[in-house]
């Protein structure tokens, strides 16, 4: 990571989000955002009465609307909060998750507690064994971990330009393989996921995530390209034979 080329950016901060067919309303994240934060809404061309608004001729899925959020934001903004358009950040959430980024040169991604989110908010890289079994362990503690939720996360820009963001094959929403995928890309590109859970974030009630950025595709299919992207010969056979064995975990 040291040697390779980096960017500079500026300390601005900007947010973004994305929106499927204009729903639901980013009214509550906009209003949960410290004063003066530029929002940047992605999305389909119906949802395009707010100001800051990348529209998407169709939907493309989380990730790869993101990719293109953060891909036309300036210079000079060096941070990029991730959020689902159903998120509230608490009080003093977004300036604490970019006090510990400060303390913590290393880390590439940082997330709040998550409450009331639907899914998994974290947790370890899974093992390809673990992968191809479906088993993506969740929980984490304070301090370093393996991927955190997009559904509210702040990035290093010089770090997520130095995996180039998220898989944008992966189209399943926050929470999912692309969030694990992204982790274990910025693990192994040198830099640290950090949960901080003394910064806190909500979720609003309203639709699921399926209908906010649209699943396209089974989850056993984004775990199979998780699996078979960093499987090598006998350990990609050792892979498949699992994904056919029955599960026993206890």
């Amino acid at each position: 990571m040291l040697s390779d080329p980096v960017r500079a950016y500026g300390d601005r901060l900007a947010v973004v989000t994305v929106t499927r067919r204009g729903r639901p309303s980013v009214d509550g994240l906009r209003a949960s955002l410290p004063a003066g934060t530029r929002l940047v809404v992605v999305g389909t061309a119906s949802c395009a009465r707010d100001e800051d608004v990348v529209r998407l001729p169709e939907d493309v899925g989380w990730a790869a609307a993101v990719n293109r959020g953060v891909a036309g934001l300036e210079p000079d903004v060096g941070w990029v909060v991730l959020a689902d358009p159903g998120l509230r950040w608490r009080p003093g959430a977004i300036d604490t998750l970019l006090a510990a980024a400060v303390r913590c040169p290393r880390a590439g991604l940082l997330g709040p507690a998550l409450h009331g989110v639907p899914g998994p908010a974290g947790g370890p890289v899974p093992g390809l064994l673990d992968a191809a079994r479906g088993r993506i362990a969740s929980g984490t503690g304070a301090g370093p971990t393996g991927w955190l939720s997009t559904a509210g996360a702040l990035v290093r820009r010089a770090a997520w330009d130095s995996v180039d963001g998220f898989d944008g094959r992966y189209l399943d929403g926050p929470g999912g393989i692309g969030d694990v995928d992204l982790g274990d890309r910025l693990g192994r590109a040198g830099w640290l996921v950090v949960f901080v859970p003394n910064a806190e974030a909500d979720a609003e009630p309203g639709d699921t995530f399926v209908e906010r950025h649209g699943i396209l595709e089974p989850h056993a299919a984004g775990l199979h390209r998780y699996v078979r992207d960093r499987a090598r010969g006998p350990a990609r056979a050792l892979a498949a034979l699992a994904r056919r064995a029955p599960d026993l975990k206890p």
